[in-house]
């Protein structure tokens, strides 16, 4: 075989150099050797530089392939095999082995509420497959319900016994709240404000009332008289209403009580009797108390006389005794502000009885005309109710004199006249009882 391949080889060039051009002597020549592979043979390659003419000898066998072997074992569902490889690329299987078949293995998974149940059969390789079903079981339902709130609705929970799963339904309505209305009354310093609460703790605070909108001081710019009224107690005995009502009474002051005898013994009969002549009402409690936690008792004291009663004139706090001289004026002042201000938060207009010595000496006067109402007690000579000019302006309600005559009337009476419409501003904020 090798003869005849080098004879074809030999006479290949013979050819290729009787057709070669007379013209090239090929005298230029390159030598290339390519050695054999598994499959090619080998062979050198001449080639003219000159003119490109070219011929191939020396040829070699191909070498034949060197194989190596990689045994595949079989699987459960793939056949085993030999695999022959050559580093060239060449490769080819053979030798086959059949599959080995899976081996199982069987679990029995139970059904749930939502999941069927069957038998899980598996093999190690992975390959598994289930069968023999079984529908679900179904819920077991329990149930429990929440009740509405003020702002969360209503609605049934339900959850199975036998798993996690839950929901809610039958859903209803928020109930909204419901309020309970407290009053906090204005004082001379804080504002007054409705709470509304309710039972689940929401709460807020709505129609205010300034403090200024009520208790604007003791100072009062009218010059005409409003009313004319008289003050009584048990020192004036029985008194004809209707009679004081002829004369142009318009209003009564009448003393509730005081710190040490208690509720004056006419109060009550004085305030059925006004109110059936048609006369306007007010009272004051007189003060024997020296400190402010005998004041605090004083004004839950005058409280309990009213109860049930209304007045259309202010409660006024009387603190002249003499037993309440020795007091420095920082505490005598502050006597006024406990009661009045209790008063106030229980809610009554509440102002202060106080002479001109008293005023001017004893109290804050600054204080006292600037936070209180004032029914001041300054006496005429005369005993008719002209105002001295030299005091300045006027108070809300003025005791002009202790001395007055009214009519055919016994006695001598207390004569007031009021500068300011109090009937109107206490039933608009619905005080004293209104």
């Amino acid at each position: 075989m090798k003869k005849l391949i080098l004879i074809l080889a030999v006479f290949s060039a013979f050819l290729a150099l009787s057709s070669c051009s007379d013209e090239c002597r090929h005298k230029n020549m390159t030598v290339k050797t390519f050695e054999p592979d598994c499959s090619s043979e080998g062979y050198t390659l001449s080639e003219c530089v000159d003119c490109g003419y070219s011929y191939k000898c020396d040829f070699l066998a191909p070498s034949g392939h060197e194989l190596s072997t990689k045994i595949i074992t079989p699987t459960c569902d793939a056949v085993g095999y030999t695999e022959y490889s050559c580093d060239c690329g060449f490769a080819y299987k053979s030798d086959y082995t059949e599959p080995l078949g899976h081996t199982l293995s069987t679990t029995k998974v139970e059904p749930t509420c939502t999941d069927v149940g069957h038998t899980l059969y598996e093999c190690a390789c992975g390959y598994s497959y289930k069968s023999d079903t079984v529908a679900p079981k179904g819920h077991v339902l329990r149930t429990e319900k929440h009740e509405a709130t003020c702002t969360e609705p209503g609605y049934t929970e339900y959850s199975c016994l036998n798993c996690k799963e839950k929901y809610n339904a039958d859903f209803l309505l928020p109930k909204g709240h419901e309020f309970s209305e407290t009053l906090v009354r204005p004082t001379y310093i804080s504002t007054g404000y409705t709470r509304y609460k309710c039972g689940c703790g929401f709460e807020y605070n709505g129609s205010f009332v300034m403090s200024s909108d009520i208790y604007t001081g003791a100072y009062v710019d009218s010059v005409t008289p409003f009313a004319n009224g008289v003050d009584l107690s048990k020192w004036n005995g029985e008194v004809d209403f209707s009679e004081l009502k002829k004369l142009g009474i318009d209003f009564v002051i009448l003393k509730a009580g005081s710190t040490k005898s208690g509720i004056d013994p006419y109060f009550e009969v004085n305030y059925r009797s006004a109110k059936a002549a048609g006369l306007d009402v007010g009272a004051y409690f007189y003060t024997y108390s020296t400190t402010s936690a005998g004041a605090l008792a004083d004004a839950e004291l005058c409280t309990r006389m009213l109860e049930g009663k209304q007045f259309e004139y202010p409660i006024y706090f009387d603190l002249e005794d003499a037993a309440l001289e020795s007091l420095e004026r920082d505490a005598l002042t502050e006597l006024c502000e406990v009661f009045i201000k209790k008063m106030q938060q229980n809610g009554y207009f509440c102002g202060l009885y106080v002479n001109q010595d008293w005023l001017a000496k004893r109290l804050h006067t600054e204080k006292v005309v600037t936070y209180f109402d004032v029914w001041y007690a300054r006496w005429t000579i005369s005993g008719e109710p002209e105002w001295k000019d030299s005091f300045g302006q006027r108070m809300g309600l003025w005791q002009y004199t202790d001395a007055g005559s009214l009519g055919g009337l016994k006695g001598h009476f207390d004569l007031n006249v009021s500068y300011k419409d109090y009937p109107s501003i206490i039933k608009k904020y619905k005080l004293n009882g209104f």
